[in-house]
C-alpha cells in the first residue's frame, strides 16, 4: 500500500468511506437508543390514542411523568448499557482510524483489510482520545474555578460578567486547541506509522510552526456542523412529530441520517487537511 500525495488528500475522493462510516454510526446510535425506547413503551404510553407522540408535545410534561415512573428502570437500563456505552468508544476510536487510514492511503482498501489495519492503531488512538479529553475536562473544571473568583460588585454586574465571560472565552480556545492537535497527531501517527509519542512530538513540531492551522484548523468544518444542527432542530420542529402523520417521523428520520453523513464528511475533510500539513511538513524537511 502507498500513501496519496499531499496534493491528492481530498475527502470527496472517498465517499463510499463517508457513506460507510456514518452507516456505521448510525447502527451504533440505534443500538444504544433501542433498550430505552423499549422501556419508554413499556410504560403505558404506547396505549394512548397519540402513541409516542405525545411525549414530544411543548413542555415536555408527560416525558418528565415517564421519568419520574420509570426511573428506577431508566437507571438500571443505564447501568446495563455502560459496556456498550465502552464497545461505543472502541468503535468511534475504529472510525476515525478508518478514516484516516482510508484517506491516507492511495489504493483503496477492501473493508476487511481496512478493519483489521484500524483494529491496530485503535488502542493508540483510544490512549490519544482519552488523554485529550481528560485534559480538556481539567481546564474545564479550571476554567469553572476561575469564572467562581471573578469579584461581582454591586455597582458594576457588567464588568464581572465580562470578566466571566473572558475567563471561559480562554478556556474554550485551549480547549479547541488540545481537540485540534490531539487530531494532527492522529494524522501524523496513521501518515508515518509511527509510535504514539513520536506523533505527539510531530504535532507539537507543528504547533510551533503552524499554530493556527495545527490548533484550530478545524474551525471552517465546525460552523457548517454548527449549522446543519440548527437546521435540522428547526426542521424537526417545525415537523412537530406529535401531530399525525406518519411521513413527519419519516422526515425527521431522514433529517437525522442526512446530519449524521454530514458530520462525518465535515470530519474526513479535516482529518484530510490534518494528512497533508503532517504530510506536506515532513516533505518540507526532506
Amino acid at each position: 500500500m502507498s500513501a496519496v500525495g499531499p496534493g491528492q488528500l481530498r475527502a470527496r475522493q472517498r465517499p463510499l468511506l463517508i457513506l460507510s462510516i456514518a452507516g456505521v454510526r448510525a447502527a451504533s446510535a440505534l443500538c444504544l437508543a433501542w433498550p430505552l425506547a423499549s422501556l419508554v413503551a413499556a410504560s403505558g404510553i404506547g396505549a394512548r390514542t397519540q402513541g409516542d407522540r405525545a411525549l414530544f408535545e411543548p413542555g415536555g410534561y408527560l416525558l418528565l411523568e415517564v421519568v419520574r415512573l420509570q426511573g428506577p428502570a431508566l437507571l438500571a437500563a443505564a447501568r446495563g448499557l455502560l459496556p456498550l456505552l465502552g464497545m461505543g468508544l472502541l468503535l468511534s476510536a475504529l472510525c476515525n482510524a478508518g478514516l484516516l487510514l482510508g484517506l491516507n492511503q492511495s489504493e483503496r482498501i477492501r473493508a476487511s483489510e481496512l478493519t483489521a489495519r484500524a483494529l491496530r492503531v485503535a488502542p493508540r488512538l483510544l490512549l490519544l482520545g482519552a488523554g485529550a479529553s481528560l485534559l480538556q475536562i481539567v481546564l474545564g473544571l479550571i476554567g469553572a474555578a476561575l469564572a467562581g473568583t471573578v469579584p461581582e460588585p454591586l455597582a458594576k454586574p457588567l464588568a464581572a460578567t465580562l470578566g466571566q465571560v473572558a475567563v471561559w472565552l480562554a478556556i474554550g480556545i485551549l480547549v479547541g486547541a488540545v481537540g485540534g492537535l490531539a487530531d494532527v497527531a492522529r494524522a501524523s501517527l496513521i501518515r508515518h506509522e509511527v509510535p504514539l509519542p513520536q506523533a505527539l512530538a510531530h504535532a507539537s513540531q507543528l504547533a510551533w510552526r503552524r499554530p493556527a492551522l495545527s490548533c484550530f484548523g478545524w474551525l471552517p468544518y465546525a460552523f457548517p456542523l454548527a449549522l446543519s444542527f440548527a437546521l435540522a432542530a428547526r426542521i424537526a420542529e417545525a415537523c412537530d412529530v406529535s401531530q399525525a402523520g406518519a411521513w413527519r417521523v419519516a422526515l425527521v428520520f431522514v433529517v437525522h441520517q442526512l446530519v449524521i453523513v454530514i458530520a462525518v464528511a465535515l470530519r474526513a475533510a479535516w482529518y484530510a487537511r490534518a494528512l497533508r500539513l503532517t504530510a506536506s511538513e515532513t516533505l518540507r524537511q526532506s
